[in-house]
């Protein structure tokens, strides 16, 4: 059976890390190599890195991921302001394993083929935005200023159609609340697609994973229990391996 990942989510802002809520309201936690390290000492499966204002800037800091991606021991994913394959190769040249693509595919479809027919699906993760709207699920993008009229699931399902090898499933109202992953829309696309689903906004305790991962997510990802909780790595997978998950311990 597959290990279950425990994987930390480092927004990049300049280079710093920051943490938002909601989508916004963006709080330093620290400084980006320092974290980078401090994660690839204890016990991380893989890591998250997105440069949050990249998309907006067009302008993708080749230099600083290379420093960041030279201290990550584990699988590194990288997103934020991928706009094209010139831009995904930027980002696998600079030391990512997989690219993160998000607001570029609302505007061209045609970039998650293009980069997948290139690289492989396994390398390209869709970082599915999402935004409950009267009970409804609905994909956002551009840092969920923009909400789509298309459903999460029909979005899943044409990602994965179109060449992504993962889904990195993010709750904008649950992001950085830490009162639990939105386990109706981990079920919901999990159940329709056939990749791997990274559930992502809200964690905020340890058994908030094992109720997302008996929801459908494959994987977990968080940022806010490990910078204002305090919890670990270490003791959130001991916990998990103490109902049963399957989890990398050594």
């Amino acid at each position: 059976m597959l290990k279950i990942r425990i994987i930390p989510i480092l927004l990049v802002r300049g280079s710093s890390i920051v943490k938002t809520v909601q989508f916004d309201d963006a709080r330093m936690v620290g400084d980006s190599i320092t974290n980078v390290k401090v994660f690839s000492s204890r016990m991380a499966d893989e890591m998250v890195i997105v440069d949050i204002d990249a998309y907006k800037s067009g302008r993708i800091n080749e230099d600083l991921i290379k420093r960041l991606a030279a201290q990550c021991v584990m699988p590194l994913s990288v997103g934020g302001g991928v706009r094209s394959v010139e831009d995904a190769d930027r980002l696998f040249r600079s030391g990512a394993d997989k690219v993160v693509i998000n607001s570029a595919f609302y505007s061209d479809p045609s970039l998650i083929e293009k980069v997948s027919k290139k690289y492989g699906r396994q390398a390209v993760v869709f970082s599915l935005d999402v935004k409950k709207e009267n009970s409804v699920y609905y994909a956002a993008s551009q840092s969920a200023n923009i909400v789509h009229d298309v459903g999460a699931v029909e979005t899943a399902q044409k990602v994965v159609s179109m060449g992504v090898g993962e889904i990195l499933l993010n709750s904008v109202d649950n992001d950085g609340k830490m009162n639990g992953y939105d386990l109706g829309l981990i079920k919901s696309v999990s159940q329709s697609v056939d990749v791997p689903i990274v559930a992502a906004g809200g964690c905020g305790s340890k058994e908030d994973c094992v109720k997302a991962i008996n929801s459908g997510a494959t994987a977990i990802a968080a940022g806010s229990i490990f910078y204002w909780i305090g919890e670990s790595i270490i003791t959130i997978k001991k916990h998990m391996s103490e109902q049963g998950l399957p989890m990398r311990l050594i």
